[in-house]
């Protein structure tokens, strides 16, 4: 009987061993299960801080190459201007020659109209390069606005690209798969098999009981 307490109290504490390593091993999942998600927070939130902060860069960067264009464009305009007041000053100069010229035609002889018309021949090719100048230049600073537009927004596109997409931070992580304990029909089982042998071992060794001499006796006369 003894052996049999033994045995059963064997099984049962086997039992709880295996359920406290079962319930050991399933809270070490669950904490570092929280430190997953715990970094995860941290990350998710280091990544938003860091988009925020290149959204506000890149916004910068659009108002700078915003400025350099028109900069560029102002550089152009002043550069037209400055060529436009040259030629000006070259057709007046051309015209005053012209008028020097018919001052000197207005004389007498054929070398005189030969100068004013030289002189007037002279103006009318000044005012034609002027012109042409002009028109050169213009379309020279327009071919430049449009290539300097065209980099502003090319670099404009790209900068908002960098910030188009804000920052994804996938799936958090997954929740361990948690061991489950041990059925405890194995265990009853055991304990009811380890008391089955304890009762067959206790009517085995149970004494075999002893007749007195006068009971012999009385089964033998009545026997006879």
């Amino acid at each position: 009987m003894i052996s049999m307490g033994i045995s059963g109290a064997q099984q049962i504490a086997a039992s709880n061993a295996e359920d406290a390593a079962v319930d050991a091993r399933n809270a070490g999942k669950l904490r570092a299960h929280n430190r997953a998600n715990r970094q995860y927070d941290v990350t998710a939130n280091l990544d938003n801080v860091q988009y925020l902060n290149q959204v506000q860069e890149q916004e910068i960067q659009q108002d700078i190459t915003y400025q350099a264009m028109m900069d560029q464009w102002s550089s152009d305009d002043q550069e037209l201007k400055g060529l436009f007041a040259r030629e000006d000053f070259a057709i007046e100069d051309a015209i005053i020659a012209m008028h020097e010229g018919s001052y000197a035609g207005s004389q007498t002889g054929a070398t005189a109209a030969r100068l004013a018309g030289a002189s007037a021949r002279k103006a009318g090719m000044a005012k034609a390069r002027s012109l042409h100048t002009k028109m050169m230049a213009v379309d020279k600073v327009n071919l430049s606005k449009e290539q300097s537009g065209k980099r502003a927004r090319d670099e404009s596109h790209s900068l908002f690209m960098d910030v188009a997409f804000a920052p994804t931070h996938g799936f958090r992580p997954a929740a361990p798969a948690l061991e489950s304990k041990k059925s405890k029909a194995g265990l009853l089982l055991g304990l009811a098999g380890t008391g089955l042998e304890g009762f067959k071992a206790y009517k085995t060794n149970k004494a075999t009981k002893v007749w007195s001499e006068k009971q012999t006796v009385a089964m033998a006369g009545a026997a006879n």
